[in-house]
C-alpha cells in the first residue's frame, strides 16, 4: 500500500458523518374556548339585548304613554323573549366558531344518547334531587312568592297568548337555555377547570340568570343548574337535559293553570316528546374509534 493510500493498516474506511435528521415538529395543540369566553358572551348578549329591548321599550313608551316599562303588552314581552333567546344562542355560536375556527353540532352537546336507559336514570335521579332539596328549602324558609311570569301566566284569560306563553316556556326555554348554559358555558368551563367547577359556576350563573326572583328560588334554580351539568356529563349529550328541562317547565306550567289531569298530561308529554324529538333529530352521531 501506498504513503498516498486514503486508508492505513486494518482500518475500514471512515464513512462521512450525516447531518442529524430534524425532527417532525409537534403537532398542533387541540383548539379550546378561553376561560373567559363564556362570560364575555354572557355579557356581550345581556348589553345587546339591554340596549336594543330598552330602545324599543322607549319608543313603545313614547307612542303610547299609557304603556309603562313594568307592565308591558303580552305580545311586546313575547318579542322581546324570542330575540332575547336569538341573541343567547347566536352568542354562543359566533364564541365557539371564533376559539375554535369551527361549528358542530357535538361543540353544544348535541349528540345522540348511546343508553337510554341510564340517561333516563340519571334524570329521574337529578329531578328527585332537585325537589328534595325544594322541599327542604320550602320547610325551612316557606313558599316563596310568585314571580311575575308566574303571575302573568296565571292571571291571562286568552287561549292564544297561553298557547304563545306554552311554547316559550315548554319548548323554546329548554333548548335555548340547554345550548346556552349546559352545551356551551359547562362544556367550556369543564374543558379548563374539571366537570365539578364547571357544575358549581354554571349552576351559579344559571340561577342568576332568572333573576328577580326570591332567593330560595334562586337556589332551588342554582341546585337544578348543577343537576343538569350532572346529567350533561354522565351522558356526554344535552338531549336529556333539554327533555328534563322541559318536564320541570311543563310540570310548572300545568301547576300554574291548575290544568285537569288529561290536559295537564298531554301539555307535559307533549313538550318533552318535541324537545326529546327534535334534540335527538337534530344531534349528530357519535363516532366510534376504528
Amino acid at each position: 500500500m501506498t504513503q498516498d493510500s486514503q486508508y492505513g493498516g486494518w482500518l475500514p474506511p471512515e464513512t462521512p458523518e450525516r447531518p442529524p435528521e430534524a425532527a417532525p415538529p409537534p403537532p398542533p395543540p387541540d383548539p379550546h374556548i378561553p376561560l373567559w369566553a363564556p362570560f364575555l358572551a354572557l355579557a356581550a348578549a345581556l348589553t345587546i339585548v339591554l340596549i336594543i329591548g330598552g330602545t324599543v321599550i322607549a319608543v313603545v313608551s313614547a307612542v303610547d304613554p299609557s304603556i309603562e316599562a313594568d307592565d308591558l303588552p303580552v305580545g311586546l314581552t313575547l318579542a322581546l323573549t324570542a330575540f332575547q333567546n336569538i341573541v343567547f344562542v347566536f352568542a354562543a355560536y359566533i364564541t365557539v366558531k371564533l376559539a375554535l375556527g369551527r361549528t358542530t353540532r357535538a361543540d353544544f352537546g348535541l349528540v345522540r344518547v348511546r343508553r337510554i336507559g341510564e340517561a333516563a336514570g340519571w334524570a329521574v335521579l337529578v329531578y328527585v334531587g332537585f325537589w328534595m332539596v325544594t322541599a327542604l328549602l320550602a320547610g325551612i324558609f316557606g313558599q316563596p312568592e310568585e314571580q311575575q311570569l308566574v303571575t302573568d301566566v296565571k292571571n291571562e284569560d286568552s287561549l292564544a297568548v297561553l298557547i304563545a306563553y306554552g311554547v316559550t316556556i315548554c319548548l323554546i326555554a329548554p333548548i335555548v337555555e340547554e345550548l346556552f348554559f349546559r352545551g356551551f358555558m359547562f362544556g367550556a368551563l369543564a374543558q379548563r377547570l374539571g366537570p365539578w367547577w364547571g357544575m358549581a359556576i354554571t349552576g351559579v350563573v344559571f340561577a342568576v340568570g332568572h333573576a328577580p326572583a326570591p332567593a330560595i328560588s334562586l337556589i332551588a334554580l342554582g341546585v337544578f343548574g348543577v343537576g343538569l351539568c350532572l346529567l350533561y356529563w354522565r351522558t356526554q349529550s344535552i338531549v336529556p337535559c333539554m327533555a328534563l328541562h322541559a318536564l320541570n317547565n311543563a310540570i310548572t306550567f300545568g301547576v300554574t293553570r291548575d290544568l285537569d289531569p288529561a290536559l295537564f298530561a298531554a301539555v307535559v308529554v307533549g313538550a318533552v316528546g318535541t324537545v326529546s324529538a327534535g334534540a335527538h333529530a337534530l344531534s349528530s352521531r357519535r363516532t366510534v374509534a376504528a
